[in-house]
């Protein structure tokens, strides 16, 4: 391949690289959208601590544009539906993605793990 065949290429490839890179950013977020991600991650997370039926203090709630990630842990396998469940009933959310792991407590019969 000659030199200038080489050249053509590397910068065809960097032009692809530059393309890529640049749909792959987002725009930062406004103010107005923060508040609405930070107002939506309260709404979740006062719905799982008000609910008797989970012990929710260790589980996490972050908002991305009505996207609600869950983290953390919980006891029992059918945690992971009930907490799931509760989010998608909050207002302003739009989808769950549950991230949550079981914490067996040294139980290695447990059913799920993750």
């Amino acid at each position: 391949m000659s030199t200038v065949m080489k050249r053509i290429c590397s910068a065809a490839a960097v032009a692809a690289l530059c393309c890529v890179a640049a749909c792959a950013s987002e725009p930062p977020k406004t103010d107005a959208q923060k508040q609405a991600d930070k107002a939506t991650a309260e709404r979740v997370e006062a719905a799982l601590n008000a609910e008797k039926a989970l012990y929710a203090k260790h589980i996490f709630v972050q908002a991305d544009g009505g996207v609600v990630r869950l983290t953390g842990y919980v006891w029992d396998t059918s945690d992971f539906q009930l907490a799931v469940a509760i989010a998608e009933g909050v207002p302003g959310v739009t989808q769950v993605v549950n991230d949550l792991e079981l914490n067996r407590n040294g139980s290695d019969n447990a059913p799920v793990s993750r």
